[in-house]
């Protein structure tokens, strides 16, 4: 039921560049309200067909479950609802209901699908508002990464959706930067692959993913993380001494920040080496000069993000990864062979 999507980049860009023109969009709302209420209210639908095909879908339990007001519940939806009536395909409009209906079961509202959408004939322009009001920022990009799906699940939405998506986002106040990510995690959660996703929006994509367990499968997050991992030390003990990190465990450190000093086991010949910079305590770095004759290794971060060390087969280990990533995690894919 979840179909692939070929690519929905040109989507992001027609987002965020509707998402600058705040102003346009907010007056374009009410424009967008009367557009809906003249354009979908004859879809044909059948409602026992959708409730047995949305109990067949198999994905992980939806935020809206642990969302106990039935009233933010029944805004989100009808909110989702008016996607589907801006296109006038019985079929397109079939599947999007589907997905909606497996939303509905997923929360605590006692109205069927039927009542929602017959009460999303009604919408005015207030519930934007209401909905930016009510609902916490997390449920705003819940409802973001929905609404995409709903859009792009039939393969294709057209302009007057993106746009209805587009004046939401303006007044639900979600960033730019923060609509590219949850526009890949839509992608992601549709397409079920990484195709045609680059380095750049992997980082993008990295800050968001692991907030959508229920959409993406578990062996596609562990993916997106280890594309992101840089194994900025690895440093055997045979081959060093006094090893000391210079930053803590999950330390946020920047490209260039001095991470981790150790002496090599190679003497250099009639020089000191010089470890004032090495953040020791006053024993240890007295230790260290003690051992000026070996050469003084200071290890920098090549990239950017968030430091996990760990020791294993007697090898000290720094990753930097994405800060949702855990430690258990990047230690199985280094035993792995990375």
């Amino acid at each position: 039921m979840l179909k692939s999507l070929l690519d929905i980049q040109q989507d992001i860009h027609i987002l965020e560049k509707n998402i600058q023109e705040i102003n346009e969009c907010v007056k374009s709302i009410g424009t967008d309200i009367e557009t809906i209420r003249n354009s979908s209210e004859d879809i044909t639908l059948d409602y026992s067909k959708i409730e047995v095909l949305a109990k067949q879908i198999d994905l992980g339990e939806h935020p809206l479950s642990k969302l106990k007001d039935r009233h933010s519940c029944q805004i989100y939806l009808e909110m989702l609802l008016n996607i589907v009536r801006l296109d006038p395909d019985d079929e397109a409009a079939a599947n999007r209901m589907v997905f909606i209906q497996w939303l509905q079961m997923q929360s605590h509202i006692d109205l069927s699908l039927e009542d929602l959408y017959l009460d999303c004939l009604k919408t005015d322009e207030q519930l934007f508002y209401e909905m930016s009001e009510i609902i916490s920022k997390d449920y705003k990009e819940y409802f973001l990464v929905d609404a995409l799906i709903v859009a792009n699940i039939t393969g294709m939405a057209n302009k007057e959706i993106y746009k209805y998506i587009a004046d939401a986002i303006t007044v639900l106040g979600v960033s730019g930067k923060d609509v590219k990510g949850l526009a890949f995690v839509s992608k992601v959660s549709l397409s079920q692959n990484l195709s045609g996703v680059s380095d750049d929006d992997l980082k993008v994509l990295g800050d968001k993913v692991k907030e959508y367990g229920h959409y993406i499968r578990s062996d596609l997050v562990e993916k997106v993380f280890a594309k992101l991992r840089v194994v900025a030390v690895e440093v055997p003990d045979n081959e060093t001494m006094l090893f000391a990190w210079k930053v803590e465990q999950q330390q946020a450190v920047k490209s260039g920040d001095m991470i981790a000093a150790y002496r090599t086991n190679k003497r250099i010949d009639g020089g000191r080496g010089n470890s004032k910079n090495i953040y020791l305590s006053k024993r240890r770095k007295s230790l260290l000069d003690s051992f000026g004759g070996y050469e003084l290794v200071e290890v920098k971060a090549p990239v950017s993000g968030t430091i996990f060390q760990f020791r294993d087969n007697n090898t000290n280990y720094g990753v930097i990864a994405q800060e949702q990533d855990n430690e258990e995690s990047i230690k199985a894919w280094i035993k792995a062979g990375k």
